[in-house]
């Protein structure tokens, strides 16, 4: 999926499946935000990402129930999840540069490329709406940047 060949529909549509790639995910989540921001308690990072996952898992299935298609709503989520995932990854190195260097041709490249991994994300995230819920990539995309944003701004002003 983060190379655009496949969509959700290729993944197994079970809770076991789906519970798999959610757990992977949390650990991946939990092990990064903990890595990039030290100074955070863990019951603030702990709600910032259980609040972005619930506003992803709330609006992904709204979505797919407005469209009529909730039955694809593990596979979508799974699909979101796993991807957000391995993006996390990517992105850790030029975190870790960006908050411990001090090298600044190092902390513009790491900077670039953190926008790279931004609009790939996007573009991935469109890809899985687009295959899921039936609408475009630019789209799927769209609804992906307003979830994240409405993520960033709620744990902003529930965790100041």
């Amino acid at each position: 999926m983060c190379l655009l060949r496949k969509g959700p529909d290729g993944l197994p549509d079970s809770r076991f499946a789906t519970l798999c790639i959610f757990s992977v995910y949390l650990l991946v989540a939990v092990t990064i935000v903990t890595l990039t921001r030290p100074h955070q308690a863990f019951p603030v990072i702990m709600g910032t990402i259980a609040l972005g996952i619930a506003f992803q898992a709330g609006l992904t299935f709204l979505l797919l129930v407005f469209k009529g298609l909730q039955t694809r709503f593990r596979r979508t989520w799974a699909g979101l999840l796993g991807t957000n995932a391995i993006m996390l990854i990517v992105l850790l190195p030029f975190n870790l540069i960006l908050l411990n260097s001090e090298n600044d041709s190092l902390k513009l490249f790491a900077d670039s490329a953190t926008w790279i991994c931004l609009g790939w994300w996007l573009g991935i995230a469109g890809f899985v709406y687009h295959r899921a819920v039936e609408i475009s990539i630019l789209q799927g995309a769209a609804i992906a940047f307003l979830i994240e944003l409405l993520g960033v701004y709620s744990a902003y002003i529930l965790f100041q």
